[in-house]
């Protein structure tokens, strides 16, 4: 395995790969280690995961990097970039993990509106794997999404469909909705009063789940 980028010297990068061991590390000393440990508690790792369409999209789009640990391209930007590698973290350490993934039929028809034909069918099929297929909670989340398009809580976030999305994920009982949307979401979530989930970007949810890897490696 190769390290996620292309070079070192033009290309900083979350952690640090090790040529001579061919492995990522972690933390360098034990301090740095236990540092975390208390920033980021082993209590406060979630468990459930909701994934916005940005999300699912950057897990096609450079799924042979996520998966595959190929190189990230070099024309990417410095926080996608960082966005990318924190998924391949995830899913390369996660893959062990006790945690649920999951995502909305809302999320699906966002997907579904890619206009390029095979990658919509890619995001679509990719998508409906997150999907928990016979579960009643998707009633109630449906419901509740559609409602908070109009809550106050939410009011502050100038997209409707995340407001539903979001919606989506605290009816699902998520304790996580990830996004890679700074734009319209991560920029005004301190603006959000009440909200009953953490939303995070890739980068955030890999650095509480970092100090906790080594348990599943």
């Amino acid at each position: 395995m190769s390290a996620a980028t292309e070079t070192p010297e033009t290309r900083r990068t979350l952690e640090e790969w090790d040529d001579h061991a061919g492995r990522w590390v972690l933390y360098r000393n034990e301090a740095a280690h236990t540092e975390d440990c208390q920033r980021f508690p082993y209590d406060a790792v979630p468990s459930t995961i909701f994934l916005d369409t940005s999300v699912v999209n950057l897990l096609v789009k450079f799924s042979g990097t996520i998966f595959e640990h190929e190189p990230i391209p070099t024309n990417i930007p410095q926080e996608r970039a960082f966005d990318i590698e924190a998924l391949m973290h995830l899913m390369r350490i996660g893959a062990r993990a006790n945690w649920i993934v999951t995502t909305s039929p809302r999320a699906l028809q966002e997907l579904a509106n890619t206009r390029d034909a095979g990658l919509r069918e890619l995001l679509v099929s990719y998508g409906r794997e997150f999907l928990f297929t016979h579960n009643e909670g998707y009633g109630h989340s449906t419901d509740l999404g559609r409602k908070s398009i109009d809550a106050p809580f939410l009011s502050k976030l100038p997209d409707a469909a995340d407001r539903e999305l979001i919606g989506n994920a605290v009816g699902l009982g998520c304790e996580v909705f990830c996004t890679a949307d700074r734009t319209t979401i991560i920029r005004f979530r301190e603006a959000l009063i009440g909200v009953p989930i953490r939303i995070m970007t890739p980068i955030e949810w890999w650095r509480q789940f970092k100090p906790w890897a080594g348990l599943l490696l």
